[in-house]
């Protein structure tokens, strides 16, 4: 993905809901695009797929490509060869995404058919095979059940076995934990980086909780009102985060941001949050998008957007977007924007 630009329109207003995005998601890596709801993971996955809400929505400029391919100069036709071919998409919530009339089988092996030669009868036989691979119990019993019938661990494994049966090159998990309890998220995550590693496929994992991608991904993009902030490296990222957002989300992990205060006298702990609100994205602010949030904002951030600046000492493409990082001795370190 390169300069991606996508706007919504709406009581004659325009709203830039990404402003030139650009990452790539290399192959048989995973890469973890974060950041506070709003920001615009969701618009980003949608686009790759080309699901924008038409007319509201409008790709303004920039590419997407799969494989040398651009996704954006394919017909509705060819697009959806790709769209749960070549990319497998796990939505954020199964119940709302499952037919609740449908048996899981009969769902998973229409997603097979769509895409491959199959009788009714093989299908279904690859269904139950997909359902033992992500880990269902009894699958041969239980590919018969309704979504209704399985627990929200259970329905986001059927998911993931829809999203699998083409054989994807990408895969994208739109927050695949984010109804669920922690030792769920836990098994869920473990079942994706799992089947990433039989497969070799790519996998965009999209979250707001930085916690939850820490020992996952090998790449993380954070997003900010539509801007990419900070990218590069996981362990980079996370051990010398260099945008103060960036910061401000590792401090709101609960394990790591409680602090002692005092309520009616009592000590306690409070859980450090980001002051504010994300910035109305028709009509956003001339500088930097986090500056009324910002702890560490100067005059310089209300009067120009940063550029993506390399974060020293420079071994890999850890870059954030912050004019903190153009200090004394830094001026050579401007990026790609």
């Amino acid at each position: 993905m390169s300069d991606l630009r996508v706007s919504f329109a709406a009581d004659g207003r325009v709203t830039r809901a990404l402003d030139r995005v650009s990452f790539t998601v290399p192959r048989g890596r995973t890469v973890a695009l974060v950041g506070e709801s709003g920001c615009g993971k969701t618009v980003t996955a949608l686009s790759i797929l080309r699901l924008l809400p038409a007319p509201y929505a409008s790709i303004d400029g920039g590419s997407i490509e799969l494989d040398g391919q651009d996704l954006l100069a394919l017909s509705e036709r060819e697009m959806r060869a790709v769209r749960g071919g070549k990319i497998g998409m796990i939505f954020q919530e199964p119940m709302t995404s499952l037919n609740p009339v449908y048996t899981v089988s009969a769902q998973i092996a229409e997603a097979i058919r769509l895409h491959r030669p199959m009788s009714r009868g093989d299908a279904r036989l690859y269904a139950v095979n997909l359902l033992r691979k992500v880990g269902f119990p009894e699958p041969e019993v239980r590919a018969n059940s309704y979504p209704h019938e399985l627990s929200g661990g259970m329905r986001q494994r059927v998911m993931i076995a829809m999203a699998l049966a083409p054989e994807p090159s990408l895969l994208i998990a739109d927050e695949p934990t984010t109804a669920l309890d922690t030792t769920t998220q836990a098994q869920i995550l473990d079942l994706l980086e799992r089947l990433k590693a039989e497969t070799s496929m790519s996998l965009l994992l999209i979250a707001h909780d930085l916690a939850v991608v820490g020992e996952l991904a090998d790449e993380i993009v954070v997003l900010y009102a539509g801007v990419v902030v900070e990218q590069g490296p996981a362990r980079d990222v996370l051990a010398a985060p260099s945008h103060p957002y960036t910061r401000a989300l590792l401090r709101s992990i609960p394990a790591r941001g409680l602090r002692p205060h005092r309520v009616r006298g009592e000590r306690s702990l409070r859980l450090p949050t980001i002051p504010g609100a994300l910035p109305d994205l028709r009509d956003p602010p001339r500088g930097c998008r986090f500056q009324d949030r910002c702890e560490a904002v100067f005059d310089r951030c209300r009067a120009e957007p940063p550029d993506l600046y390399a974060v020293p000492p420079g071994a890999g493409h850890h870059a954030a977007r912050c004019f903190l990082l153009t200090g004394p001795g830094r001026a050579g370190n401007e990026g790609a924007s």
